[in-house]
């Protein structure tokens, strides 16, 4: 799906990403973790087609990466809702802009609403919902451009506890009945655990280490000793990364 070869960026004399190869399999899901500063969100922006490299290429499908893709669908820290539209309007303007019939839009909008419990917010405006609603919100509208690569940066990195959880059972969930590629960008050692099938590991610039995750998916993952001695190696590798 995901073929990078030989990636660098950087922004005057600071460099970003320093000769980054980095190979992902079609329909997996991918972490990326490391300290502030590491080049993670960066390596994410550049494979959403937001920033063009100095040098390297990035294959997608087999197709260099040259602008943004239609079918890639990017989820921001600050969930990018329109505040003067509702939550139905939020999510059905993303498929009128793309052209989609009119009543196959307002069809695939009070599906995807349904299907994330948030129907009952449908004519609720952002400002009137809370961090967690507001990031379902931002999965509904994504989700229903169906797309073959979901990007996510710190997908619930502004939440409580419990709703962070909740939210990453959702993305689990999603993932789980339909099958894509799916990368997250996080700073939090457990999320990356339980979302990443494969696990990158950054710090200055570059990766330093991946992982393979046995743990992926399965069933009350929280309630296993063996998952927070797994996230226990990852915290490890970034505690020599800092």
């Amino acid at each position: 799906m995901i073929d990078i070869k030989d990636l660098h960026i950087s922004y005057g004399k600071e460099v970003a990403l320093d000769n980054v190869n980095l190979h992902i399999k079609k329909n997996t899901t991918c972490a990326i973790i490391g300290p502030s500063g590491c080049g993670k969100t960066t390596l994410l922006y550049t494979i959403a087609g937001l920033i063009k490299p100095n040098k390297g290429i990035i294959y997608i499908n087999g197709q260099e990466l040259n602008s943004i893709r239609k079918n890639t669908g990017v989820i921001l820290q600050n969930y990018g809702l329109l505040p003067w539209k509702t939550v139905w309007n939020n999510v059905s303007f993303a498929l009128l802009t793309r052209n989609d019939i009119k009543n196959d839009a307002i069809i695939k909008t009070e599906n995807i609403l349904k299907e994330l419990g948030i129907y009952e917010y449908k004519d609720k405006y952002p400002s009137e919902l809370s961090g967690g609603q507001k990031q379902r919100v931002a999965i509904a509208r994504t989700l229903a451009l169906e797309p073959d690569l979901l990007l996510m940066d710190e997908p619930s990195s502004a939440l409580d506890a419990m709703t962070k959880e909740h939210i990453q059972n959702i993305i689990l969930n999603i993932y789980k009945q339909k099958p894509t590629t799916l990368i997250i960008v996080t700073h939090n050692i457990e999320e990356a655990a339980f979302l990443g099938q494969k696990i990158i590991i950054m710090d200055k610039a570059n990766i330093i280490h991946t992982m393979d995750n046995p743990y992926f998916g399965k069933d009350k993952l929280r309630e296993n000793i063996d998952f927070y001695s797994f996230c226990l190696e990852v915290r490890k590798w970034i505690r020599e990364a800092i």
